[in-house]
């Protein structure tokens, strides 16, 4: 069975359900900064509205094209998808994706503003979009801190950099619903396929993450959470 023939309806198991899309999330986690804003953005509103049955190709398909590594357990989750689905076992051009267990650099800078940005306070929101992001993702319980970063493509210039959020939760929170509720509010700000990184407290992060949290601004932390 192809792609095109996957069947739409989800695994019906609530284990293997949740199993599956934290595995989903976790790999576009490692895949951000590595393939195309655009490509992590539309991956991501595919797996919040639960449209699994071509994310798994959508995602093998980009990572051969583009020569992009997976984890074992990355490929391993794809796979899985399928076989829930009962569409087979192997995503499309799988036997092309590099396989690896470590997850590489990118080489971004990070900064907490761009020179034509005022000082921002540790305590709060900087601007209007920074206000936007904190509101949706603190309605929902679980979430320990957002941030804000600058981020430069490597040797470029800060003021060609594009913001990059980034929440910690809580595990057992829904990631990736957190993930498109901040992603709706910037795209309804004219914001081009924003980015917004929501990881689990406790969850090793990739090389990309982890600097841009050291180069980020903290724009809340729930009174409880240690810095």
């Amino acid at each position: 069975m192809t792609g095109s023939e996957v069947p739409a309806e989800p695994p019906d198991s609530d284990e293997t359900v949740g199993r599956i899309l934290q595995g989903l999330h976790r790999l576009l986690v490692r895949l951000a900064g590595r393939v195309p804003d655009e490509l992590v953005f539309h991956a991501r509103c595919m797996l919040a509205e639960g449209d699994l049955a071509y994310l798994p190709d959508t995602l093998s398909g980009a990572a051969a094209g583009l020569g992009v590594s997976l984890t074992a357990a990355d490929a391993g989750i794809l796979r899985d998808v399928l076989v829930a689905l009962g569409a087979g076992e192997e995503p499309v051009a799988m036997d092309r994706v590099p396989i690896s267990d470590v997850v590489p650099g990118t080489g971004h800078v990070f900064a907490p503003a761009v020179p034509d940005l005022t000082e921002e306070a540790d305590d709060g929101p900087a601007d209007l979009l920074d206000a936007l992001v904190v509101d949706a993702l603190t309605e929902h319980s679980g979430v320990v801190a957002v941030r804000r970063a600058w981020r430069s493509r490597p040797g470029g210039p800060p003021e060609d950099g594009r913001r990059v959020y980034l929440a910690e939760v809580d595990p057992g929170v829904p990631a990736w619903d957190l993930t498109m509720d901040a992603q709706r509010e910037l795209v309804q700000m004219g914001m081009d396929s924003p980015q917004v990184e929501v990881y689990w407290s406790g969850d090793d992060l990739p090389p990309y993450h982890r600097t841009a949290r050291t180069g980020a601004a903290l724009l809340w932390r729930r009174p409880e959470a240690t810095p």
